[in-house]
């Protein structure tokens, strides 16, 4: 797991401008606080899919979205990971204390996740020797943020990892994801880990791209 500082300027919106010597410090030492603080945990769940329905659990996700992204796939991992609850509480302390260092512990958090659960998801994909989709996750495109409900009830989430599902559908711990991996049967093992996420992902006209990659 690691806070790359390419990512790290993406989700701050940077475009090349010049970064001054004491924001730049602090995304150090705001990038260190984060792997210090962070406990990150997962949890995995393999089912056989068919007919757009993971097998024995009654979960069939909804959406055009997510059902192209799983198409020709026979089976489909549920997943979900989390930096755990320490994070969150030094988020709150440290924007308690700076603004400026809140959101930057914060853009490290997200990176660090994000990176954790590459990771995680490459070893897997090595480990069964199959072809590995990308992780969809609950929000993207029209899949609905409520199946994280059912995603978490399934994975047991709250005594596996400690993360659970508030009144409004946001994960808690915040600094967690749940997805969604479908198995294809042959192709290319999908890229978790190469560094540029921008290149492999299919929105081109993501607000988030820099210049030179749209």
């Amino acid at each position: 797991m690691n806070v790359d500082r390419r990512e790290m300027l993406r989700y701050l919106g940077w475009r090349g401008q010049q970064i001054d010597p004491a924001t730049d410090e602090a995304m150090d030492r705001m990038s260190a606080k984060c792997l210090e603080c962070a406990r990150p945990k997962y949890t995995v769940r393999r089912f056989a899919f068919s007919d757009g329905v993971l097998e024995g659990s009654g979960f069939a996700p909804q959406g055009r979205d997510i059902a192209r992204h799983l198409a020709g796939c026979r089976e489909v991992y549920l997943f979900a990971a989390t930096l755990g609850a320490a994070i969150e509480r030094e988020l709150d302390r440290t924007f308690a204390v700076s603004a400026r260092d809140g959101l930057l512990l914060d853009t490290a958090a997200s990176c660090a996740i994000e990176s954790y659960c590459d990771e995680v998801c490459a070893r897997l994909q090595s480990e069964t020797g199959k072809a590995f989709t990308a992780r969809f996750s609950c929000g993207y495109g029209d899949f609905p943020l409520s199946s994280q409900r059912t995603i978490c009830a399934l994975l047991r989430t709250d005594t596996a990892i400690g993360v659970c599902v508030d009144s409004g559908g946001s994960l808690v711990p915040r600094k967690s994801v749940t997805a969604l991996i479908g198995v294809r049967d042959g192709g290319k093992p999908f890229p978790f880990t190469k560094s540029d996420k921008c290149a492999r992902c299919a929105n081109k006209t993501c607000a988030a791209r820099g210049p030179e990659q749209k």
